[in-house]
């Protein structure tokens, strides 16, 4: 017993030793500089002090103490004691060539040549200068386009020389590779541009076919869509000019707006819902249909109003915002001029047709009037309304209260004077009919006068032959 005794002490007393002697060379190491904070086993009041939860800093050769780092339950903070994050720096971050997510390029740039590339976008051989990426893919192939701003996944990611462009949304101009000065905002806007230039795109789709065409308005979920090389439209709302493929020239605002069947056409507007050439009528050129649903079918015509029999129809006033027909021109704004008007008249559209009766009578109850304008004072000949409507109602327009007239139509007053002036002329032959009958009577009595006279003067005698015929000469001239 007395002997495990003994030996249980030497044992002690041997790793005892051991110890002292390994922290006696661990602290000789740390005042030598060989020691790491990892390492060493000198106590802080040797060596140093430091706090709780932050990484030591080697203030000297010998010396230990607090860095600006600090970790907590496995977060990292710089600067901040209460890092929210796996790394959590309170203050700027610099890098001098970019940083990786994932062990992908995620910012990246030049400060020699402007270039900001966040995402995984851009390339570090590009030459040109003032770029900026916000997505993966984009401007990847660029060489020497400079100015454009790509923000999306594979914006411009083909372009190599095209500057001035600004693509905001996945796909947005992704095939462009010269082509300069576009806008493009919205998933596969001007997707597939490629050397077209100066071309706006705002709206999922907008111009996405658009290849080589040039200075393109689109605006709206799919205007212009299928445009390729068409210039010069201009698309605003929702599949506006949609069908468009290599027309110029056109504009199109409205939902859907010139989207049936203008491929090709050139010139054309269409302003209102649905606006535009019909399925039928293709490639109009110089063709306008103003309002919602208005339908123009052939070139070089405008069209105001909604499509026939719709009840869509529009009154168009000039001067007045409260127009009552058709065609309203206010009072008082003016003398409109023409080289003539016409109006619908055939047989094909008539039923129930009467000649007038008693027109020279209904003429002759009339008055054609001069008067001054009490809106300018100008003097105008014509008639007075109220006092043709007494007569002739069909040519004359009421205000809704029935009594008071608005106008005239004169070129209607024309049917009354055609059988007016015939009736006339019926009343005018019978006269003449009359006066032919006299003179005839006149002629046969002067002719029995002078055998008369011719006699009496050979006997010498005047008889009651003479007196008769004279008598009836007078009645025949009276």
């Amino acid at each position: 017993m007395k002997t495990a005794r003994v030996v249980m002490c030497s044992a002690l007393l041997l790793l005892l030793g051991s110890a002292c002697s390994q922290a006696q060379q661990s602290l000789a190491s740390t005042r030598n500089g060989n020691s790491s904070p990892g390492s060493q086993s000198a106590s802080a009041a040797t060596i140093g002090t430091g706090t709780k939860d932050y990484v030591p800093l080697w203030l000297s050769g010998t010396k230990l103490g607090n860095s600006k780092i600090f970790q907590n339950s496995g977060e990292i903070g710089i600067g901040t004691t209460a890092p929210a994050a796996t790394l959590d720096v309170n203050g700027t971050v610099n890098s001098a060539t970019g940083y990786r997510l994932g062990g992908i390029p995620f910012a990246s740039g030049s400060t020699t040549l402007d270039n900001l590339f966040i995402g995984g976008g851009g390339n570090s051989t590009m030459t040109g200068a003032g770029n900026f990426t916000f997505g993966s893919g984009a401007l990847v192939k660029d060489t020497t386009g400079y100015y454009n701003t790509a923000m999306g996944i594979s914006v411009l990611s083909a372009n190599t020389t095209g500057y001035g462009n600004a693509a905001f949304g996945a796909d947005a101009l992704q095939l462009n590779t010269t082509g300069s000065i576009n806008t493009a905002l919205g998933d596969e806007a001007l997707q597939k541009n490629t050397t077209g230039s100066e071309n706006t795109a705002v709206g999922i789709a907008a111009l996405e076919d658009n290849t080589t065409g040039s200075e393109n308005t689109a605006s709206g979920y799919g205007a212009l869509f299928q445009n390729t090389n068409g210039a010069y439209n201009v698309a605003d709302g929702l599949l506006a000019g949609g069908t468009n493929t290599t027309g110029a020239g056109n504009t199109a605002i409205g939902f859907a707006a010139l989207y049936n069947s203008n491929t090709t056409g050139s010139l054309n507007t269409a302003l209102g819902y649905y606006a535009g050439p019909d399925a039928k009528s293709t490639n109009l050129k110089f063709a306008t249909a103003i309002g919602a649903g208005a339908v123009v079918s052939q070139s070089n015509a405008l069209v105001l109003g909604g499509p026939l029999g719709s009840g869509a129809n529009v009154n168009v006033g000039i001067g007045t915002a409260t127009p009552a027909n058709v065609f309203t021109i206010a009072q008082g704004s003016g003398q409109a001029i023409a080289d003539g008007w016409a109006t619908y008249s055939s047989r094909r559209w008539k039923t129930n047709i009467q000649t007038l009766d008693g027109a020279l009578g209904k003429v002759e109850q009339l008055r054609g009037v001069s008067y001054e304008l009490k809106a300018n004072g100008k003097h105008e000949v014509g008639v007075i309304a109220e006092e043709v409507g007494a007569v002739v109602p069909e040519v004359v327009t009421w205000d809704k209260n029935g009594t008071d007239a608005q106008s005239v139509d004169y070129s209607r007053l024309t049917a009354l004077l055609i059988e007016a002036t015939k009736e006339q002329q019926v009343l005018i032959r019978e006269q003449q009919e009359q006066i032919k009958t006299q003179r005839a009577q006149i002629a046969r009595l002067a002719s029995k006068v002078k055998t008369i006279q011719a006699s009496l003067k050979t006997s010498g005698r005047a008889g009651s032959e003479v007196r008769t015929v004279k008598a009836d000469l007078r009645t025949v001239r009276q």
